[in-house]
Parts: C-alpha cells; sequence; structure tokens
C-alpha cells in the first residue's frame, strides 16, 4: 500500500493526539483515528522531524498553514522530540500508545526517560530522538491570554544563553468558549497550578505506596474537574488523573471499598473511572475470602454505572458462587440485556444458581424475561418453584396467567401450591380468576379443603374484579368456605 501525502499524515497524526487528549476514554474512536493514521502511513518508513521553525514529513518541509501541522510539531518540541521515526508495518496498539505518550500535557513527564518509558515496548520499535538543546516549557502568564490566541496557550523558550526564541504554541487543541472568550484570565488562571500540585500530591502518594492519600488526590482530581471553570479545563483534570492511575491503583481503591472510613469516597472515585473499575470490582469479589469483603465489594459493584457487559460476562463462569454472585448483581442493578445470559442458566446444575437467577429474572421483569421464569416454574426443586412464584408481579406477569393456573393439575408440594394460588390471585386476569374460582369449587378433586379456602384468601387479593365470585361463594353450602368468602369482602383475609 502506498504512502500517502505528509499533509495527509500530518493532518491524521494531529486528529489522533486530539482525540488522545481530550476523549482519552473514547478508546474505539482513538483506534479507528490510529487505523487512519496507519492507512496514511502505509508501508513505508517515515521521518518526522521537528524544529522551531517547521515541522518536515519524510524530507518535506511543511507549511505551517496546512492543517494539523503546527499542532504536530508543537506537541514533538514539547516533549523535547527532534525526529520521529516509524518503521514500515507499524501495529495498530504501537500507533495508539504512541499518539497517548504524545498528547499529554507539557511537562506531564519529569524527564526524556520518564516519556521514553511510558512507551513501554512500544518505544523499541519507533526511534526517537532527543533535542540535541533542552527546550524547556517556561510557564506561561495567563493574564497574557487574550481572544486572538484563538484556543492556543504561548510559552517562552529560552535555550542556555537565556535567549527567548519565538514562542512556541502549546496548542489547546479546542477553540475557547464563550466564557473563556469574556474572562480569559479565569478561564485558565486556576488549572496549572491546580494540576501540578495534584500530580505532584498523585505521584508523591504512589512512590510511598500510600494508596489512602492517592485516593485523597484522585478525589480532588475529580472535584476540581466538577468546579472548573470551562469544559476543556474539566477534560484536562480527568485525562492527567488516567494517565497518573495504574490498573494497580484501581485494584487498590477497589480494596478500600471494605474499609469503613475509605468506602464511600473509594466507591464515588470508582464511579468515576468506569468499566475497568467495574472489572477490577468483580475479580476481587470472586477471589474474596472471607463474607464481609464479598459483602464490600457487592455493594460497590451494585452502585457502579458502567461495566455491566463485565458482570454479565461472569454469568458463563465455570465456578457456582461467581455465577451466583453475578445473576444477583444482575438483578440487583435491573440488568435488562442480561437476560439472554440468565435465559441459559436456568438449567444450571447448582440450586443456588438457579435461585439467584430466578430473582434476577424477577426483578428486571421485562418481557424477554417471562420464557425463562415459565421453564424455573418447573424447575425440579420445590424451593426454587417457591421462589419464582413467590417472586411474580403480577402487573409485569400477566402473560404467564395459564402457565401458572396449567401447575394446579400436577403440584403436589403444598408450599408450592400456595404460591401458585397466592401468584394467581396478584395477577388477576380473567384467566386466573377462572383457575382460582375452579380450587375454590372444589373441581380438582385430588386438592383438599385447605387449597380451597386459600383460593378464597387469594381472590380477596384480586381487586374489584374478584367480588361477584367472593359473593357467591359467601352463599356456600359449606360452611368453611362461605365464612372464608365473607371475611375476604370484609377485608379480613389474612395476608
Amino acid at each position: 500500500m502506498a504512502q500517502t501525502s505528509p499533509s495527509s499524515i500530518a493532518a491524521n497524526l494531529a486528529c489522533l493526539l486530539y482525540l488522545a487528549r481530550h476523549h482519552a476514554d473514547a478508546d474505539e474512536e482513538i483506534r479507528e483515528a490510529a487505523r487512519v493514521v496507519l492507512g496514511a502511513l502505509g508501508e513505508q518508513p517515515t521521518d518526522v522531524e521537528a524544529t522551531l521553525g517547521w515541522l518536515s514529513i519524510n524530507g518535506n518541509r511543511m507549511p505551517a498553514s496546512a492543517p494539523g501541522v503546527e499542532q504536530v510539531n508543537n506537541q514533538l518540541l514539547a516533549h523535547s522530540v527532534s525526529r520521529l521515526e516509524l518503521p514500515p508495518r507499524l501495529d495498530l496498539d504501537d500507533v495508539v500508545l504512541l499518539g497517548r505518550t504524545l498528547a499529554a500535557y507539557p511537562g506531564y513527564y519529569a524527564s526524556w526517560e520518564e516519556f521514553v518509558a511510558a512507551l513501554g515496548p512500544t518505544g523499541k520499535r519507533v526511534t526517537l530522538t532527543h533535542a540535541a538543546t533542552a527546550i524547556p516549557v517556561i510557564r506561561y502568564n495567563e493574564q497574557d491570554l487574550g481572544p486572538s490566541l484563538s484556543g492556543q496557550r504561548t510559552a517562552g523558550l529560552r535555550d542556555e544563553s537565556g535567549l527567548i526564541f519565538p514562542a512556541l504554541s502549546i496548542t489547546d487543541f479546542s477553540s475557547p468558549s464563550r466564557a473563556e472568550v469574556a474572562n480569559p484570565t479565569r478561564a485558565g488562571q486556576e488549572d496549572p497550578k491546580i494540576l501540578e500540585g495534584l500530580i505532584k500530591r498523585g505521584r508523591s502518594a504512589d512512590e510511598a505506596a500510600n494508596y489512602p492519600a492517592l485516593l485523597d488526590a484522585a478525589s480532588d482530581f475529580l472535584s476540581a474537574a466538577d468546579q472548573a471553570t470551562s469544559e476543556a479545563a474539566a477534560r484536562m483534570y480527568r485525562l492527567e488523573l488516567k494517565r497518573v492511575l495504574s490498573r494497580n491503583h484501581i485494584t487498590q481503591f477497589a480494596k478500600l471499598v471494605t474499609v469503613a472510613n475509605h468506602r464511600d469516597k473509594a466507591v464515588e472515585v470508582l464511579r468515576q473511572i468506569g468499566s475497568d473499575a467495574t472489572e477490577v470490582l468483580m475479580k476481587l469479589l470472586v477471589e474474596a475470602d472471607t463474607l464481609s469483603e464479598r459483602r464490600g465489594y457487592y455493594s460497590a459493584l451494585t452502585h457502579m454505572p458502567d461495566g455491566a457487559s463485565v458482570i454479565i460476562y461472569h454469568l458463563e463462569h465455570p465456578t457456582w458462587y461467581v455465577v451466583r454472585n453475578a445473576a444477583e448483581l444482575c438483578g440487583e442493578m435491573g440488568l435488562a440485556e442480561a437476560v439472554p445470559v440468565l435465559a441459559r442458566q436456568v438449567g444450571h446444575a447448582d440450586e443456588r444458581v438457579r435461585k439467584s437467577v430466578a430473582v434476577a429474572l424477577n426483578r428486571i421483569g421485562t418481557r424477554e424475561a417471562l420464557e425463562p421464569l415459565s421453564r424455573l416454574l418447573k424447575d425440579p426443586s420445590p424451593a426454587i418453584r417457591v421462589q419464582v412464584l413467590g417472586n411474580l408481579d403480577g402487573t409485569k406477569t400477566r402473560a404467564l396467567a395459564m402457565p401458572v393456573a396449567a401447575l394446579l393439575e400436577a403440584e403436589e408440594d403444598p408450599d408450592v401450591l400456595r404460591e401458585i394460588l397466592r401468584a394467581l390471585g396478584r395477577i388477576a386476569t380473567p384467566d386466573a380468576l377462572l383457575a382460582l374460582r375452579r380450587v375454590a369449587q372444589g373441581e380438582l378433586r385430588r386438592l383438599g379443603k385447605r387449597p380451597r379456602t386459600q383460593a378464597i384468601e387469594s381472590l380477596a387479593h384480586a381487586g374489584a374484579a374478584a367480588t361477584p365470585i367472593l359473593r357467591a361463594f359467601a352463599e356456600d353450602p359449606d360452611p368453611e368456605i362461605a365464612g372464608a368468602a365473607r371475611r375476604a369482602l370484609e377485608g379480613g383475609v389474612p395476608g
């Protein structure tokens, strides 16, 4: 595949940097942008040279006005990269990591070595040349910012002689908001100092392995984002927090949900981290040794707004208690998207799993949940049948009236029979009322007197539609049946 023009490479690389900086959570979009960059690079090696005066791609000096040229040049220089050499047929993951690393704000990496280390194995596949003369980014004066900068923040550069080069534009990759244009000083005044302090706190806590302190710093990152004076500043706080935190840090935060004085803060931070935190919490729940730990992780998971797919994935785990925990979470969180997988577990070998699946399907209560619930009505375990029937919602499960009524023909367990009659009373459709009347009349001769009076009691909970039936039974020649019907009409039927 032939390489496209240098202009296309610059524009597409700038797009990748923009997404990696301001939409760090948009993983799919970033990967798609990286694919476009790969397409532009083709199968030829690429040489990008950055200087204070121009950007050169494959020996072609690019006009500063070309799309993306200034952004790419400035971001390379901000990290003291004077030359970037890319081999042919670079991997997609390498391009993604390169984009994320280059997109960091100036000064994020404490040294060139730290910058290169952030690239990991990718740093061995690409060639980076450190600028011969250090190009530190000098802190800019926010009071010098004005609407004419169109979203760019300037920084003077000094060489060893102390001479100031023409200003290097550290592009924000976004236009200023209307509020920022109206008050440019306030728009950015607090961000650099606050952000610098938060990053310093985070790194210090990490180096000391002081995870409660790191949790406090993460919470303050998020608070600063909420209180930021612009959306761009808020994105900056969240992006830099994501750069500070590793998978291990998220794991340590997750462990703090089991510690009383850290629980609330840990849950709130994990909520905002999203699906990565859900995955970590599920792993810890699976591995938990004590009941208190399991309760802590379970409780935290019920507060997580993202990561439903992680929980659903565990519904097909080979270990029974993992499936049980996942099913309970699906029910607690009302995950309708879990119904197809829950349906595959209605025949699970472990009764405890089937019980949790039944509870989850009842709590979710969607139309799609009715079919697997109808199968659970015939579960070999009476306890499961009682569980399903006892939790049937009369409004949501009206379509199950006939399947529930059909159970009366063969059910032998008295506890299950009682729950069948109660469920029919809650459902209260014409079919359900007809089934209750047949039982109360003694048409099902295999049933004794107790199911007949239970049917009367269930009719009492069926609402106005059952009143004519109860009045008829109040005149029944059997005094026990007549008495039960009169009590039902008077509202004296036990619950």
